[in-house]
């Protein structure tokens, strides 16, 4: 009796949630440059609401998983002011100042003692990355400003401002903090992190294009691309399910990176897209992966099978969301790679060969992760109830509302 009754107050603490999130995207939506914002605001807000029923349910009289929550509502709080922001000191402070609930959710619920070499990888990335800009900033005498088209910007310059956003994109050869954050980080410190923290990477450079004046685009196309095909073959050697999670999100923010240098209105929605796109997906299946460690405690590959077995949603479900992380019709996924290849087309049709590499490979650990979890031996009964399968198919639903608006 005292289950139902929590559970219906979560219910009714979330509609009153979502009806403030609505007022709130509406007035953002009116008034700020950026519509892009209102699709992140939901996102957080779904985030937030699944990642507390999670906790809700795997630990329910523990008051220390309760406290979790607390950190999450302050990085919603920090993600929600970075928006608001305009100037570049601002912006700079609320995007560092998000990595510090990731650290006290690393160091904090981790579980092995690995946490604390995770959580120097994540603060010597963020300290050497983010030195050069505030170098720029402040030899500029705290006065940053560049109009469109007024100057050209040296190489140098480009590199100093971008290098601290880049890595909270993350980018090829430095991601390295991103496996190991994941992999040491609780479930819902990883949803987090996967959802909404490397969006904070991806917004911050879009805001800094605008000073690229369409020069230095080669050496970007080069390292996104390169992040796609060469993050997407270290999936194919991944032990770990949670590490192949993690390494699947280097992959879609790299094609994010990749298509953004096209420097065309296809491209921009194409990111925009994926980058929502890759907020729902990769959830999810950090969602399915923690479930199965809360009733297996072990992520390994080999013990990763026999779902059909155990129950026909939960198949059902991982099948759902690998395939759109692969990029199925009629998903998200899909129409954002579909947009992307539409820009591309128009503007390097030679690079074609190497996007087919990254979608064949890509696509290819989708399905192999796919049929070895669904198919086989039966290692583990796993089974959800009504409450723990039906949020992640709420977020799924959402993934596949977008073709409503698409068309």
């Amino acid at each position: 009796m005292f289950f139902l009754c929590s559970v219906c107050f979560l219910y009714l603490v979330g509609f009153y949630l979502f009806y403030l999130l609505a007022f709130i995207c509406f007035w953002v939506y009116m008034f700020f440059v950026e519509v892009v914002i209102l699709w992140f605001l939901i996102l957080i807000y779904l985030l937030l609401y699944v990642m507390y029923v999670y906790l809700w349910y795997v630990y329910f009289y523990c008051v220390k998983y309760m406290v979790l929550y607390y950190y999450y509502l302050k990085f919603w709080c920090w993600f929600v002011c970075y928006f608001f922001f305009s100037n570049m000191m601002m912006l700079y402070i609320f995007f560092e100042l998000s990595i510090f609930p990731v650290i006290i959710m690393i160091l904090g619920y981790g579980s092995q003692v690995e946490k604390i070499g995770a959580t120097y990888y994540l603060i010597f990335y963020a300290v050497v990355c983010s030195s050069p800009f505030l170098y720029v900033y402040f030899c500029s005498s705290f006065y940053l400003f560049f109009a469109y088209y007024s100057v050209v910007v040296s190489y140098e310059m480009v590199i100093f401002l971008t290098l601290c956003f880049l890595v909270k994109f993350p980018v090829y050869f430095l991601h390295l903090w991103l496996p190991k954050a994941h992999v040491e980080a609780p479930t819902t410190a990883s949803m987090l992190l996967a959802g909404l923290l490397l969006k904070l990477g991806t917004l911050g450079y879009v805001r800094l294009m605008l000073v690229y004046n369409y020069v230095y685009v080669f050496f970007w196309g080069i390292l996104g691309l390169l992040g796609m095909i060469l993050g997407s073959f270290l999936c194919l050697i991944q032990s770990d399910v949670k590490s192949l999670v993690a390494y699947s999100s280097v992959v879609h923010m790299s094609f994010v990176l990749f298509v953004l240098i096209l420097m065309c209105s296809s491209s921009k929605l194409s990111g925009g897209l994926m980058m929502i796109s890759h907020g729902y997906v990769s959830t999810l299946m950090f969602y399915i992966v923690g479930e199965y460690y809360h009733v297996s405690s072990t992520r390994m590959m080999n013990y990763l099978s026999g779902f059909m077995n155990s129950s026909l949603a939960v198949s059902l479900m991982f099948m759902l969301v690998f395939l759109c992380n692969g990029g199925l019709p009629p998903s998200l996924s899909f129409f954002s790679e579909f947009i992307g290849l539409v820009g591309l087309y128009l503007s390097y049709s030679g690079l074609f060969l190497f996007l087919f590499i990254y979608f064949f490979v890509a696509f290819y650990y989708s399905l192999f992760i796919l049929t070895s979890a669904v198919m086989g031996k039966n290692y583990v009964n796993f089974t959800f109830n009504f409450i723990s399968y039906m949020f992640p198919g709420v977020m799924l639903m959402f993934n596949f509302f977008w073709i409503g608006l698409l068309f």
